[in-house]
């Protein structure tokens, strides 16, 4: 494995004597383009961090930033980090997310977690004056600095850290109820983008093309702070150019001779589906350079993989490049992915063909359990228990407090799956109702509640699920109401759920009972199996 810093204020630091040359190419959401080196960026990074001294923020302060790609934003983001303040990771609006339902969740989340400072950009304007005692902030477009603050080769102090203490907090998108903040560790950075340099086996010429949002930990630790390590280029793309143009993601390969990124894998199939024939003929693509595609985030699909590699193979496109890993944010980011030769192992377990995530990397160790904690055999599914330095020593509870989230030792991941006599790990599925649709992170029992209250229904009358139609996860709302519903019931809970949480219902399925067990739980697989028979053609 190669050698890594000690910690994340010892990545930021190696930024700052790296060749002119090497940097990031930003490309905003109207395809502007710009390059910024990586030494610029630590210049960037101390002018800011020495305004944010100024200011007053320091050690322990917690501070709200709105990740976008944008390079002031990822300076102050390292700025905040370097100064030994915790930056509070959060999303701009989903898309087609009302910005007063995106609002409320980030008033709650400040309340909750005790915020010091927010750095406000248009993602977060308004928020800061919408309660009493909110925490001051900063704009984003204040912290940018001038030319001269930026050739101010002045030291900044950094803070004083051990390779325990907290980083920053990754909120996992969708969940609105209890935000869920996951603490990242300066150890658990460095250790795990480690590990995943050397999988994909990457050298300091090795071109990473990414599209991922920052406030993502695919789009942040991945698509970013990896490329800190050997300052290989970065071609570092906003969202919407892979949304409003998929093709754009292709021909920034080609173009920049792409080696590396990862994506979820409903970017496989938008592809597949979106990027027309006559795009094709019109756009001269070479995809040959690319060899490392991280799949993760979201259940993989061998079906998405065999038609984008059958789709883009007269491109140059190599099969095989496309690895199906697992990984999450408790883990900092990566857990196992494949070994850099290996072909792709596909199994059918319990009736879904479900490929191959590899090994588990590093120090990672994973054991497989039943519900009573007990270690199961090969072959046999069960819920995956992880250990090993990436893994994050607890939450921020609903208190805004610490919390850890092991028992004896072991973080249960909620998260199913198998080893095979090898060793290598296969995800069948998930524990509870968190549902992972486009790579974005949703819990099923916050919108079910959101239902519940807006429509004045009884507790435990809503379900919200998820399954695979076309090779896609879709979201399905079953509902028992009291009373029958009006015709218009359909449509209405269709745009609450897109306006509050951004996120489309496939269907709504209206039954006279929701299955349940004697103590009151919902019995999941029943209720699944109800629509299934249900929808079935």
């Amino acid at each position: 494995m190669l050698p890594t810093p000690r910690d994340f204020i010892e990545l930021i630091q190696g930024l700052r004597d790296a060749e002119s040359r090497r940097g990031i190419l930003l490309v905003n959401s109207r395809f502007q383009e710009s390059f910024h080196s990586y030494a610029e960026l630590f210049a960037r990074t101390r002018a800011i961090a020495r305004r944010f001294r100024a200011d007053g923020v320091g050690p322990g302060h917690r501070v709200v930033i709105p990740l976008a790609t944008d390079i002031d934003a990822i300076a102050s983001f390292l700025a905040l980090v370097h100064l030994g303040a915790t930056p509070f990771s959060v999303t701009a609006p989903l898309i087609g997310q009302d910005r007063e339902a995106h609002r409320r969740q980030m008033v709650r989340l400040i309340r909750i977690h005790r915020v010091d400072r927010l750095l406000v950009g248009d993602e977060l304007a308004g928020i800061a004056g919408a309660y009493d005692e909110a925490p001051a902030s900063i704009a984003l477009s204040a912290a940018a600095p001038t030319p001269e603050e930026i050739a101010d080769d002045s030291p900044v102090e950094p803070a004083s850290v051990t390779p325990g203490d907290v980083a920053f907090v990754q909120f996992s998108s969708g969940s609105t109820s209890q935000p869920k903040g996951v603490r990242i560790t300066h150890g658990g950075i460095v250790h795990n983008i480690g590990l995943i340099v050397d999988s994909d086996r990457r050298t300091s010429e090795s071109v990473w093309v990414s599209w991922l949002p920052l406030y993502h930990d695919m789009g942040l630790i991945g698509g970013l702070l990896t490329n800190f390590l050997l300052k290989n280029p970065l071609v570092l793309m906003h969202p919407r150019c892979f949304v409003t143009r998929p093709i754009a993601w292709l021909q920034a390969i080609s173009r920049h001779r792409g080696y590396v990124t990862a994506i979820p894998n409903f970017a496989l199939d938008i592809c597949t589906q979106r990027i027309s024939d006559e795009q094709l003929r019109e756009t001269p693509l070479d995809l040959s350079s690319f060899r490392y595609i991280y799949n993760g985030s979201e259940p993989v699909r061998p079906g998405s993989i065999r038609r984008f590699e059958e789709r883009f193979a007269r491109f140059g496109f190599v099969p095989g490049s496309v690895r199906p890993v697992y990984g999450m944010a408790e883990a900092t980011l990566i857990i196992s992915a494949p070994r850099f030769e290996e072909p792709e192992i596909v199994r059918t377990i319990e009736g879904m063909e479900i490929p191959s995530v590899g090994h588990p990397l590093g120090d990672f160790e994973v054991r497989i359990r039943d519900e009573a904690g007990s270690d199961l055999p090969p072959g046999s599914v069960g819920e995956l228990h992880i250990r090993g330095t990436s893994v994050t020593p607890g939450y921020l509870d609903a208190t805004g407090d610490a919390s850890g989230v092991s028992r004896d030792g072991w973080l249960a991941t909620g998260d199913l799956g198998i080893r095979d006599a090898d060793g290598r790990l296969f995800i069948t599925g998930r524990k509870k109702d968190l549902m992972i649709v486009q790579g974005r992170n949703f819990y099923g029992h916050d919108i079910a509640a959101c239902i519940e209250e807006t429509y004045a229904l009884r507790s435990g009358s809503a379900y919200v699920f998820s399954i695979e139609r076309e090779g896609q996860e879709v979201v399905v709302v079953m509902l028992a109401p009291a009373e029958p519903p009006p015709e218009t019931l359909r449509a209405d809970i269709q745009k609450l759920v897109l306006r509050e949480f951004g996120l489309a219902i496939h269907d709504l399925h209206v039954v006279q009972r929701i299955p349940k067990t004697t103590s009151g739980k919902i019995i999941r697989h029943v209720c699944r199996q109800m629509y299934l028979d249900y929808a079935r053609p």
